[in-house]
């Protein structure tokens, strides 16, 4: 069965090897904000309580069972096997909105941009600090508003 997740294009050793990149960038620590690719917690929320901004988070069904998700995201793990579908066909119904991915801490969001930025997608956005939080910022930390996590 073919799979569309970021990662079906690479072979298994170069999955691997971005394995340990994305390990490697999560044990040393927050990247810098940019605002090129970048959105603050407090940004997000406002872009989406103007109806101008998609928020999609892109951790994992535990994930979301743990923490709750941020209030109004769509959920869309991103090693589902139709990841790249499902951001699709959002985008297709959506042109003019802002698209926004969340993550734990910022660093999957912003591989995920960089893999769809690389694929063409424009006015796409990770947010930075994430759900939890990167040591100074997080949707949480930030006091924004989360819900339970439902399969609905």
């Amino acid at each position: 069965m073919k799979t569309n997740n970021i990662f079906s294009n690479y072979s298994s050793y170069s999955r691997i090897v971005l394995a340990f990149i994305l390990l490697f960038f999560t044990i040393i620590g927050a990247s810098a904000f940019a605002p090129n690719k970048d959105l603050t917690n407090q940004q997000t929320y406002e872009l989406m309580q103007q109806d101008r901004l998609i928020l999609i988070d892109i951790r994992t069904k535990a994930e979301w069972q743990q923490t709750g998700i941020a209030k109004g995201a769509l959920t869309i793990d991103m090693m589902d096997k139709d990841f790249l579908e499902k951001i699709a066909n959002i985008r297709l119904d959506n042109p003019a909105k802002t698209i926004a991915f969340i993550c734990a801490s910022g660093r999957r969001s912003s591989i995920v941009w960089a893999e769809l930025t690389k694929r063409g997608y424009k006015n796409i956005y990770s947010v930075f600090g994430g759900t939890t939080g990167n040591g100074v910022a997080g949707w949480i930390k930030d006091g924004l508003p989360i819900e339970k996590y439902s399969a609905n």
